[in-house]
């Protein structure tokens, strides 16, 4: 009863990081719109993100940067919403199963997917750093990618593990 409770709140905590993941990319995306239009907006995206030198340095670069940023915001919201159907197949009398396992295998891959593309987005941040151009706060929306690619090796493994699991249970099932 215990772990049904404690498997409740975090399935609330994960709806609501989606949520906020989802308004988070979306407020990223409609005020890039609108630096469009008008390049003062640029100054303060969202949450104090100010690229408003990279805007004057490049406009190019600008949308290269912005887009990394929104779609890191987009890809963190769906990695939320997998975790939501987590819950959704997770059954404790037999947590070893097919859509489980394949659910894990996916966040695993998405986590990796997210580490890679922070790195890049990092790699390339750093190149305006080098020609003296001022970019904020810009870490705070990337992430670390070494985290990332850190914990997605974890989940990885875990999906192996949940794989084999699901082998042992089917030959425990052929047994009986």
């Amino acid at each position: 009863m215990k772990t049904q409770k404690i498997l409740s709140v975090l399935n609330v905590i994960t709806w609501i990081i989606f949520i906020g993941s989802c308004i988070k990319a979306g407020a990223l995306a409609f005020s890039f719109t609108m630096t469009l239009v008008n390049s003062e907006g640029a100054k303060n995206l969202y949450e104090g993100l100010n690229l408003f030198e990279l805007y004057q340095y490049n406009i190019n670069s600008y949308k290269g940067m912005m887009s990394f940023i929104i779609f890191l915001a987009g890809y963190k919201a769906y990695l939320a919403f997998l975790v939501i159907k987590i819950f959704k197949k997770l059954n404790l009398e037999a947590p070893f199963n097919e859509g489980l396992m394949r659910l894990l295998t996916k966040i695993s891959y998405s986590v990796l997917s997210i580490g890679l593309i922070s790195l890049i987005a990092e790699s390339y941040s750093k190149e305006f750093l080098k020609e003296g151009v001022q970019i904020g706060n810009i870490y705070d929306f990337i992430g670390s990618g070494a985290d990332y690619l850190f914990f997605g090796g974890i989940i990885f493994i875990i999906a192996k593990v949940f794989k084999r699991g699901i082998e042992i249970q089917s030959e425990n099932e052929l047994t009986i």
